[in-house]
């Protein structure tokens, strides 16, 4: 876990600039807000275990090609049926944001981001595990531990989500859709049967785990494609087992390897919006 006495926010403007003569660019966006209150009703209760929830969806400024560059993205690279406009060597983004606690008391608090990128959008979705419903992993799932304002220490948590951890969500992801690809799901038990375990779901969470990194995981690196579709957008989010009230405050940067492939402030041009499909496991 990670604490920091309280700060500046972040970047206070969203600014365009070269970054020196490598013929890269950096884009800093304004910071937004995601807000959790303690009137909000439960996201998930199965009767044992309750979770809230609140999300923000994030729409990253990554250009869409025009008709000349989009019909030059020959070529079908498993799983896609077409080479990605952006790729992780084109595109890299990362997240600093600052977590506060604005009750008395203690919270564990989640921290998600579910990924998207051209091709489609992760949704955990929810599994039946004998008797008992669980939230499946989002693609960045971790718990903090975020004192409350009658603690001796610092009420907020200061954090960066790297460019290598966003780069790791955005393979993690594109394994995902492979898995999705290859492995079939079991058929339908028949009525009085119990249904079969679903290969995808250990296979996904395993993905997604943070503390498995692709490069050095025999169990899914089979599955992880030669190129990787950079994220286009995210779902973020926060989870308490309680009602709480927080505040998340979040900055993002996006650097541009190619120089044409993120939009400047104030670009009146179409975003590249993520494709309909959505990848989810159990119910979404």
């Amino acid at each position: 876990m990670e604490t920091a006495k309280p700060s500046a926010l972040i970047a206070t403007a969203a600014v365009l600039f070269a970054a020196g003569c490598s013929g890269d660019t950096t884009r800093h966006i304004d910071p937004s807000q995601l807000a959790m209150n303690s009137t909000m009703a439960a996201a998930f209760d199965d009767g044992e275990v309750t979770l809230f929830e609140s999300y923000v969806a994030v729409n990253l400024p990554v250009r869409r090609p025009n008709a000349a560059e989009l019909s030059s993205l020959r070529g079908a690279v498993k799983p896609f049926d077409r080479h990605p406009w952006v790729t992780t060597k084109d595109v890299r983004v990362q997240m600093t944001w600052t977590l506060a606690n604005m009750d008395k008391d203690d919270h564990t608090v989640g921290v998600l981001i579910d990924p998207w990128n051209e091709f489609g959008r992760y949704v955990p979705g929810v599994t039946q595990v004998g008797d008992d419903e669980q939230p499946n992993l989002s693609g960045y799932d971790e718990l903090y531990d975020l004192p409350g304002l009658d603690s001796d220490r610092s009420s907020r948590i200061v954090h960066t989500t790297s460019f290598d951890e966003m780069d790791e969500l955005a393979t993690d992801f594109a394994t995902a859709i492979n898995i999705f690809a290859e492995v079939m799901p079991p058929p339908m038990a028949m009525p009085g049967e119990e249904q079969p375990e679903d290969p995808r779901v250990s296979l996904v969470n395993h993905a997604f785990n943070l503390q498995n990194r692709h490069g050095s995981d025999p169990y899914t690196d089979g599955y992880t494609p030669s190129v990787i579709p950079a994220l286009v957008g995210f779902n973020l989010g926060l989870r308490t087992a309680e009602k709480a009230n927080l505040v998340l405050e979040y900055s993002i940067e996006i650097v541009d390897s190619e120089g044409n492939r993120i939009l400047e402030e104030g670009s009146k041009a179409a975003t590249l919006e993520a494709a309909d499909t959505v990848y989810t496991l159990g119910e979404g």
